[in-house]
């Protein structure tokens, strides 16, 4: 009976529910248009006013496409012309871009095939031309610029600041003697210009000299001898009378030097041949050449950590490969360390923290100072097993432990 009844209930509920008509979902909201020109819902004059947004959204979304892929093309193109950069200033490169100036009136010594030949060696351009200053070498770069098309390649020459000038010994010595006599007599800053005229030079401030003497100590040897000649009975004349300059003593011209150096910035450098001479132009043309690309390895960020074999530097991966590598290459950076040795104490402790650890773990002092001192090392060459030694295995417990910058590890320098 109870069943029956359930079933009549639910039965008549079934029927009321399928009488009452479902309640139909509310239409949404749109703003009420007025006049002729307002369009129902679906009509053609509606979908008509939708599609222009539908165009601006299609064409703003294409717009920002062609943005993000001009974008990316500027990308690419900043980076290969920054790589091409990067290629012309390698150091096996960057010579062929200088070029050396050199002035006429070095051809007027005799002796001046023998430099000249050694500058011929190297990779470089040079030429003769008048200079503001006689016998002087001066150098300026030829530094093609990145073409973005095969025939928009433009050669930029700038002028390098360095100049070298090339004094004789009696000149040069005359231009000392007057600058000591000024400066002493003064007191105050010294008269540069009794060295090298350089106000009546345009663009003089923004150069850097250096000067050359070939030969000073023989020509001092032989005007000695020439005076000691003239003194002889017989020989005396008045024309011979050697100069106030020739007796200047070798402190002397070095205070000089010093004074040029510190007033003027201007470096000597006494050569006594010719061929130190084309050396001393060699090597000043290198390190003029190289310049750029040491500025641009100073730029990047740490730039002491070179990457790559070729660089002698160590590459650390994202999981930590190499980090052993690099803590063995920081032992051998101590005074009398070999590799073998090196790898003996990064073996036994494999990272600074481990060291750190075992360090702690040490009861005293004497304990820490000989806690590698035992650690045996392998020798490839003498094939004998060696320790590490008292001596290393302090300094390296005074390096890991100690907070003082100036302290000194190695007690034998």
């Amino acid at each position: 009976m109870a069943s029956s009844a359930r079933c009549r209930r639910a039965r008549a509920a079934w029927e009321v529910s399928e009488s009452e008509p479902e309640a139909e979902p509310e239409p949404e909201a749109k703003p009420e248009c007025h006049g002729p020109s307002a369009a129902p819902a679906g009509s053609p004059r509606a979908a008509a006013a939708v599609r222009p947004k539908r165009r601006r959204a299609a064409g703003e979304a294409e717009a920002r496409r062609r943005e993000r892929r001009r974008q990316k093309e500027r990308e690419a193109q900043e980076k290969r012309e920054a790589a091409a950069t990067w290629r012309l200033l390698r150091p096996e490169r960057c010579l062929r871009l200088l070029e050396v100036c050199v002035d006429p009136g070095f051809l007027e010594d005799p002796a001046s095939d023998i430099w000249i030949e050694a500058l011929s060696s190297l990779d470089c351009k040079h030429s003769f031309e008048p200079q503001a200053i006689p016998c002087s070498i001066t150098w300026r770069r030829n530094m093609p610029s990145v073409p973005s098309a095969p025939d928009e390649c433009v050669v930029k020459t700038e002028e390098e600041k360095e100049v070298l000038v090339l004094l004789e010994p009696a000149d040069f010595l005359k231009r000392l003697y007057s600058l000591t006599q000024t400066f002493a007599s003064s007191g105050s800053q010294p008269d540069l210009n009794q060295v090298l005229p350089l106000a009546s030079l345009e663009g003089s401030s923004t150069k850097s000299y250096s000067l050359a003497v070939v030969g000073l100590d023989a020509y001092r040897c032989n005007q000695e001898q020439n005076r000691w000649h003239s003194l002889s009975p017989g020989e005396q004349s008045p024309i011979s009378q050697p100069g106030p300059e020739l007796f200047m003593t070798q402190q002397e011209i070095l205070e000089a030097q010093v004074v040029l150096q510190l007033w003027g910035n201007i470096d000597v450098q006494l050569l006594d041949t010719w061929q130190e001479f084309g050396e001393h132009v060699s090597a000043l043309t290198k390190a003029i050449a190289r310049r750029p690309y040491k500025s641009q390895l100073e730029m990047q960020e740490l730039s002491f950590c070179t990457a790559g074999v070729s660089g002698k530097g160590l590459r650390v991966e994202k999981d930590g490969t190499g980090l052993w590598q690099v803590w063995k290459r920081q032992i051998e950076q101590f005074n009398r360390v070999s590799p073998a040795t090196a790898t003996a104490i990064a073996e036994a402790y494999p990272s600074p923290g481990l060291l750190v650890q075992a360090y702690e773990r040490c009861s005293t002092e004497d304990e820490r100072l000989q806690l590698l001192s035992n650690i045996p090392v392998k020798s490839d060459i003498s094939g004998k097993d060696q320790r590490v030694g008292p001596d290393l295995s302090r300094r390296i417990y005074l390096f890991m432990v100690s907070t003082n910058p100036d302290l000194i590890l190695d007690l034998t320098v």
